[in-house]
Formats: C-alpha cells, structure tokens, sequence
C-alpha cells in the first residue's frame, strides 16, 4: 500500500495575528457548517482510501484547540471511519495556549494525538501584545505544564525572528526555551506584508538588517544545540529521534491528501489547492474542491525533491534520486559538480547537502543548482 500523510485546516481562531499570511476566520458561527463541509470533503476522498496507509496525521489552522471538543472527535473519528489508519505514526495538533483545558487534552490523547505544537512566538508580553497574540507567556506556561502532567512527551514550540522587539529580547525567548522540557523548537524568519500595521510598526521602530537577523538566527542555532536540539531542517530543531515526522514527508518528497480551506494535497503526480477563503470554500460544491491542480511531470518532481531535500541537514540521499528519477543526480543537474567544487554542496555518506556555513544562501544555491534565474 502507498503511504500518504493527512493535513487538515482548522481556520478558526479568536483574533487574527497581525503577521498572518494563513487562511483564517473569527467568526465562529460558521464552525458547524465548515466541519459539515469538511466531513463532507472527507467522505467524498474516501474511495481512494483502500490503496493507501495513513502515516502522519496533521491538524493545522487557525486555532484548532480554540474548537469545542466534540467536534475534535467528530474529525478523528470521521478519519479512522474513512482511512487506514492503523500504521499512523504520528498525530499532531496545533495549540495556542489560551484555549488549552484538560478537556481538550484528554480528548486529544483519546483520539491517539501524541505530538502538540504550541504558537509560542515569543516569550515577552510587549511582543505578543504587540502582533496580536491573545496569550500571555504565563499561560503558555500554564498548558506546557499541564500537557507535561497527562503525558505529552512530544511538544513543539515555535519561536519567529524579527518580531517587533529588540535583539535581547528575542535572545531571551531562545534562553528561555531552550531550558523548557521540550522535544522540538521551530525557529521561523518574519514574513512582512506591505501595508499592514506590523510592517510599518517593524520597518519605523524595529528596522533588522539582514545581517542583524542572521546574527539573531545563528545564535538561536548555537543555544539550541548545546541545549541538545540537533537542526534536521533550516528552521527545525529536535531532540534526537523527536523530528517532526509529518513535515519530514513534506520535504522528502512525500504524497499527503489534505481538507479544509486553503489546503493544498499532492496525490500521485497531482497536486490540488482549494479555495482560500472560508467562505468560497463552503459554498464550492464538494466534488469540485479538488479541481483547482496540477499535474507534475516527472522532471518537475526530481526538482521539488531536491529543494525540499537539500534544506535538510541530511540533504539528499544520491542512490534514492537515481532510484526515483533513472538518472544519475550529477547528470541531471549540470551544476551540481562545480558548485561541489566552490565548496556550495558537500558529498559525503552518499548524500549532497548545502553545508551549515552555506545554509544562508540555499535560495541563490538551488537557482544554480536548478538553473533558474533568483527572483
């Protein structure tokens, strides 16, 4: 059986963060009718289901603790009735700490959820004033606590460089969670839009340079590997055995079947979107969601595979690409020996990766590498 991962998006959340580029919605009076409309997107997928395993299962939003409870089980028991899912390694679920109850957690741990990801960003009050967070860092710590006392073993916590805040600040929340029990820390850059209120706030009082952000970056790197985290991924970082399996399959390439608003599945060489806003999303008719794709040729999936491959530490595994795509990796990308040579790409254990010195520019080096012009 070919084995697929689930994503499924919960757009919902009690107040939309002034750096939010995902599809999300406050109203949730439209709750009832977008999990009818997601059981309904579910069901109409579940005849592909008797060829494929279910390995990793992800719950993304939005806010999808911010829910009522009985819905969450809905969901999970709608997923079990629909795939297999007895091979599923993984299940994680987004938290933000405000709407984190024992409930909740129980209900998780019922459904098999073993992996939390909580929406931490920063550790300083200001901040999460600042962009819109509805939590506070003593409540972050509240729900850590009390997810650690019914046996969580496996949380993740996201930190975001360039926030509106100073660098010490920023340094803080990386001492800070470096020293918490956790398995998993994921270290994003700010994505800035222009014309909200948090570029104009982050470009008149908070103006980073780029070579202040790297700084910034390199030293969330270093405190996080003394404090044992290995970085498997650009922005991600693990315990050891404790990576994010779910994003795993995303970078190596991998096939995933994904519902709700603005999720984007990849099902044999297909890859499908559906609509964005919640809204349009509700009122597509159910067998048209998927009809918004694209067919990727063989070609165009050796070069995907390199991208993703080649932002983890690990980078690309050469017999595997030669076994995925019938031809030699060197062959295939004409560039690939001399950006060996300029010291761009290291080959080593039968693998190709960016070296950790050469990580900042990996943008400029897959252009090369690809042969495309950088934008």
């Amino acid at each position: 059986m070919d084995k697929y991962s689930i994503y499924i998006h919960i757009p919902f959340c009690k107040a939309r963060c002034g750096y939010c580029a995902f599809s999300s919605c406050t109203d949730y009076s439209l709750v009832d009718s977008y999990f009818n409309k997601l059981f309904e997107e579910i069901d109409y997928c579940a005849d592909m289901a008797k060829d494929i395993s279910i390995q990793t299962v992800y719950v993304g939003g939005g806010t999808p603790s911010s829910v009522d409870i009985s819905l969450l089980n809905d969901l999970f028991a709608k997923l079990r009735s629909a795939f297999d899912m007895s091979q599923v390694q993984e299940i994680s679920v987004e938290c933000n700490p405000e709407s984190v109850t024992e409930q909740l957690l129980r209900c998780l741990q019922a459904n098999g959820v073993n992996r939390l990801s909580f929406g931490l960003q920063s550790v300083n009050d200001a901040t999460l004033k600042r962009i819109g967070r509805v939590h506070n860092y003593a409540s972050f710590v509240k729900a850590l606590q009390l997810a650690e006392q019914l046996g969580f073993a496996n949380i993740n916590v996201d930190l975001i460089v360039g926030l509106p805040e100073s660098v010490d600040d920023f340094y803080r929340s990386v001492d800070t969670a470096a020293a918490l029990p956790l398995q998993h820390v994921s270290v994003y850059a700010l994505e800035l839009h222009e014309g909200t209120a948090l570029y104009n706030m982050c470009k008149a009082r908070y103006p980073f340079s780029d070579d202040e952000l790297a700084d910034m970056y390199d030293y969330a790197v270093r405190k996080l590997e003394e404090s044992g985290y290995a970085r498997y991924e650009i922005s991600n970082f693990a315990k050891k055995g404790l990576e994010c399996k779910h994003n795993l399959n995303y970078w190596q390439e991998g096939r995933y079947i994904a519902f709700g608003a603005s999720a984007s599945g990849f099902v044999g060489d297909i890859r499908y979107t559906n609509p964005y806003d919640v809204q349009d999303y509700l009122v597509t008719p159910t067998q048209l969601l998927h009809s918004d794709y694209q067919r990727i040729s063989p070609s165009d999936q050796a070069n995907e595979f390199v991208m993703l491959g080649l932002r983890l530490s690990s980078g690309v595994e050469l017999q595997e690409f030669q076994t995925k795509y019938g031809k030699d990796f060197f062959v295939f990308f004409s560039n690939a020996g001399r950006l060996v040579a300029q010291g761009f790409l290291a080959v080593d254990n039968g693998h190709v990766r960016v070296p950790a010195n050469k990580l900042y520019v990996v943008n400029s080096i897959l252009c090369e590498l690809l042969d495309f012009d950088e934008k």
